[in-house]
Order: C-alpha cells, then structure tokens, then sequence
C-alpha cells in the first residue's frame, strides 16, 4: 500500500461526500491529520486516538463499491503499526508478534 497515494485518494472521495453528513467532517479532519504525520509536519502523538476507520465502516456499512471503507481502515491500521510504539499497538489490539 502507497500509504500517501492512499491518503490522497480517501481524502478526494471524503470531499465528494455531502457536507451535511456528521461525521464527513471528523473523518475528514482524521485524514488531513494522517496526510501531516505521513509528510512530518505533525506528531505521530495522536494517531492512537484515530477513529476515522469505525466511522466509516459503521456509517457507509452497505455502500459499494466498499474502497473508500477499505482505504481509510488500511490507512489508520499502518500508520498505527508504523508509527505507534509496542504498548500503545496492544492497547488498540493490533500488535504483531513476531
């Protein structure tokens, strides 16, 4: 996965959704977040309290194509496994053993 190739993508398709969504602007807000972490322009500090993938997931559950559920989830998941230190990756449940 291009992880900002992918950001890029989600947040094209996040602005093409109507604004009156509520939860379009949480998301989006999510996503600009992961685009500043992935350029080094933000602290990877919050990424543990991303929750744009359950969101989307939840509240488009039935639309297809599912990509953009897909793309958002695969991004929160490896810009947690990539920036998260070991202990905050057991909380989340998404720690690899190796």
């Amino acid at each position: 996965m291009d992880i900002r190739s992918s950001i890029q993508w989600a947040k094209a398709e996040i602005e093409k959704l109507p604004t009156e969504l509520p939860w379009r602007g949480s998301v989006l807000t999510q996503i600009l977040y992961c685009e500043a972490v992935e350029d080094g322009t933000e602290s990877p500090d919050r990424l543990e309290q991303l929750t744009m993938g359950w969101i989307v997931m939840r509240e488009m559950d039935g639309y297809e194509p599912d990509t953009l559920q897909k793309t958002v989830s695969a991004i929160q998941y490896e810009l947690q496994q990539k920036r998260l230190p070991y202990a905050a990756k057991v909380r989340l449940g998404i720690h690899r053993r190796t």
